[in-house]
């Protein structure tokens, strides 16, 4: 263990850096702070609840460029003109990788246990048989510093999901508060070399301490039968399509396929994977103009349905960790620990 003044923490991005990692760490833009690439000048903010972002945006890009193709496609008198797949033979050809491997290894520092948690779903959805390989990339060789809390705040669900514990294999360091200083455990051999550099090594236990919540909550009812039974109409009433839950959720990791060609070569494709929510009406729906999760309220007990007993049957983990942030930034504080837990203050 290891005791470091707020001075001492802050070098260690470079020492990072120097090691070839590009770091990310919470910086302050006006009120909020976002995870954001760091450079000389730049100011870690240690010091707060709640990030704008997570490390799935560095991790699943909202677009990425899977690969480029030749088609058949060639502008005519009449307009476009497509060739598809017939018995004279396929139409693609000349299938060009675009992806470019991940020029630096990734290092998140100063994020908290939960968004560290966050990172454990993401590995488990998509490093299943088969991963993906663009993630896979992106998250070799990733070095963790996590901030353990210890208080959170009304909207925090960490304490009953158990999300304030780092799962093993998800810190390389773990860092907290004490009085004006810090102390830091190294949880890998490189967080040891990385420590050793910057801190007194001291002796003794690191604290284990459970962090205090502004509201205690128990989830009761977020089986699949209990979701669907209760009424949420009265919940989502207010909700403005705005999509602000899953795009600051930590863990969301639909996606949609897009191919796009251009009108000056339209015969040059680019086939892309861009973000999607479910929350839009357009995320069920199918050829022929069929959707099946019609109104808001549909939408909103299928995103609870994923988090919860979805993500419990295919990857043996909770899809939520507790964050908040899905609250915190929803324009109508549409909550949804309403509907599938109860207060136990």
């Amino acid at each position: 263990m290891y005791d470091l003044s707020e001075e001492d923490l802050q070098k260690i991005p470079a020492i990072l850096q120097g090691l070839g990692y590009e770091v990310i760490a919470p910086l302050k833009f006006n009120q909020a702070v976002k995870l954001a690439p760091i450079n000389a000048d730049s100011k870690i903010e240690l010091d707060y609840i709640r990030l704008m972002n997570s490390p799935r945006d560095f991790l699943l890009p909202n677009r990425e460029t899977l690969f480029k193709y030749r088609s058949t496609a060639t502008i005519t008198s009449y307009g476009l003109k497509i060739r598809f797949p017939t018995v004279e033979g396929p139409c693609p050809a000349g299938i060009s990788p675009e992806y470019s491997s991940q020029k630096k290894k990734l290092a998140f520092f100063g994020i908290h246990p939960c968004i560290a948690n966050s990172i454990r779903y993401l590995d488990r959805v998509m490093l299943s048989d088969p991963p993906d390989p663009y993630y896979s990339d992106r998250r070799k060789d990733m070095f963790l510093a996590v901030l353990e809390c210890d208080e959170g705040d009304e909207y925090c669900l960490c304490k009953t999901l158990g999300s304030y514990k780092v799962a093993k294999g998800y810190a390389d360091i773990l860092m907290r508060k004490s009085g004006n200083r810090y102390i830091a455990k190294p949880m890998t051999p490189l967080g040891e070399t990385v420590l050793k550099q910057v801190g007194k090594e001291i002796s003794g236990d690191y604290p284990k301490i459970v962090p205090r919540m502004k509201k205690e909550y128990e989830i009761t009812n977020a089986d699949e039968s209990s979701i669907d039974s209760k009424d949420a109409s009265e919940t989502v009433k207010s909700c403005t399509l705005c999509c602000a839950c899953t795009v600051t959720c930590p863990t969301c990791y639909c996606n949609d396929i897009e191919d796009r060609f251009s009108l000056v070569d339209p015969s040059n494709v680019e086939r892309a994977r861009t973000r999607m929510s479910c929350q839009r009406r357009c995320y069920s729906m199918i050829a022929g103009g069929t959707t099946f999760l019609k109104s808001k309220e549909d939408r909103f007990k299928w995103r609870l349905k994923h988090k919860f007993p979805f993500s419990i049957n295919s990857f043996r983990l909770v899809g939520c960790v507790g964050c908040g942030s899905c609250i915190a930034n929803c324009p109508a504080r549409i909550d949804f620990r309403d509907h599938i837990a109860r207060s136990v203050d």
